[in-house]
């Protein structure tokens, strides 16, 4: 495989604003695309310490793996194991699991995953012109884009954009000092600056993916039932989306307890070395010193940042997370994890096979028509066909579902000046 060329801001758009592929497809070129850029930083910042594209890199390529719903799933085969399924009960498992999800499922994470791409890498990209000065961004209510879909606003959750800022300042001077420990503290600020972003992004999205089962059982399933009698569709993305406060007490109770439920004992963060269970205390991994890790912060910007979610007491910084969709809670945890992970050299490999890698390095060069999908697969036996298990819904059935499978937001990317952030926040 020839060495790539740097990741452009036109590479970003374009991937990000293609609208037409398989959900599970489109997550792992993301995936890919979020390993370019952490190399391209490399080059400026070194791969002493960990930059924040590394991790994007794995938790998209997991994304993918869990968007991917065909009768081979490694997603739900891995679901089944870890709740000890029957192998006699396996299918009907299955076609549980996919009613419960449900088409929103795919179609919601998938929008959100493209959008935070587009936000944090367009950023990235554009660090080293003669000033940082822009980023893109999903803008729904802003005056200069037409009046969005309900389900837009729905599932991008604002986020304070000072994050940005701090994260592009901090890179370059991470870029600018000689100093190895200086430079780890300031990428580990940037880190933390652009996850306090993107997970306040990602929050509505993360909601609508853990609470949907529940909200199917309690709240929609009868509604279909009642819709095909009298083919009267009905809001069901308004439903799915509303918050949890506004949700009749029993949904809400249900709620906490399969989100508890599911953080405690099912949800693990991807990492090249192994799963991380966030419902159990952080370790470090082989070859790290957590000590060394754990030493105290320099740097007065980031050390005020770190602290806006965690403490320096170690044992409560990297105890198990109760509930996932907590912002607080899971920030505090994934700032943990940076600061114990961020020496770990691992996660700037190719989270993909060199086969996969130069198919999917094609897909971005080609910019992602439809037909490149199928070229790809055909033109390279070794790579396994995604097979897509959900037909877009008919506009009859489902109205909000068809409109989100058939949206393009390339109408609402504005670009953002970082020198206006500071105003905005």
């Amino acid at each position: 495989m020839s060495e790539p060329t740097a990741v452009t801001a036109d590479d970003v758009l374009r991937i990000a604003a293609y609208k037409d592929r398989d959900a599970a497809l489109e997550a792992m070129v993301i995936a890919y695309s979020y390993h370019r850029v952490a190399t391209d930083l490399a080059v400026r910042l070194g791969r002493a310490a960990n930059n924040w594209y590394c991790y994007a890199t794995w938790t998209s390529k997991a994304i993918g793996e869990s968007l991917d719903l065909g009768p081979d799933s490694p997603f739900i085969a891995d679901f089944g194991r870890r709740l000890r399924v029957p192998q006699p009960f396996k299918r009907l498992f299955r076609a549980t699991l996919l009613t419960l999800l449900g088409p929103s499922y795919q179609l919601g994470l998938a929008l959100a995953n493209r959008a935070i791409f587009l936000e944090t890498a367009s950023l990235a990209v554009n660090l080293w012109n003669d000033a940082p000065d822009r980023y893109l961004k999903v803008s729904p209510e802003s005056e200069l884009t037409p009046e969005p879909p309900e389900f837009l606003t729905g599932l991008l959750s604002p986020a304070d954009p000072r994050y940005l800022k701090d994260a592009a300042q901090l890179m370059v001077e991470a870029a600018a000092t000689e100093d190895p420990v200086a430079r780890g503290e300031l990428m580990f600020g940037a880190n933390i600056a652009l996850s306090a972003y993107e997970q306040a992004r990602a929050q509505a999205a993360l909601e609508l993916v853990l609470y949907r089962p529940v909200r199917w059982m309690t709240r929609v399933s009868w509604r279909s039932l009642r819709s095909l009698v009298t083919r009267r569709p009905f809001p069901r993305f308004k439903l799915y989306a509303a918050s949890h406060a506004d949700q009749p007490w029993l949904t809400r109770k249900l709620e906490d307890l399969w989100s508890s439920l599911y953080t405690r004992h099912l949800f693990a963060v991807a990492t090249p070395l192994s799963d991380i269970k966030v419902g159990r205390p952080l370790t470090a991994p082989a070859g790290v010193d957590i000590d060394r890790a754990w030493a105290p912060i320099q740097n007065e910007k980031v050390r005020k940042l770190a602290e806006e979610f965690i403490t320096e007491d170690r044992e409560s910084a990297t105890a198990g997370v109760r509930d996932w969709v907590s912002y607080p809670d899971r920030m505090r945890f994934i700032v943990s994890y940076f600061r114990v992970y961020q020496n770990v050299e691992a996660l700037y490999g190719v989270p993909f096979a060199e086969q996969v890698a130069e198919g999917l390095a094609e897909e971005m060069a080609r910019g992602l028509v439809p037909e490149a999908v199928s070229v790809m697969f055909d033109s390279k036996p070794g790579l396994r066909r995604r097979r897509r298990f959900y037909a877009y819904p008919a506009e009859t059935t489902d109205p909000d579902a068809h409109e989100m499978a058939h949206f393009d937001f390339e109408p609402f990317l504005e670009a953002i000046p970082l020198d206006t952030v500071t105003e905005e926040a």
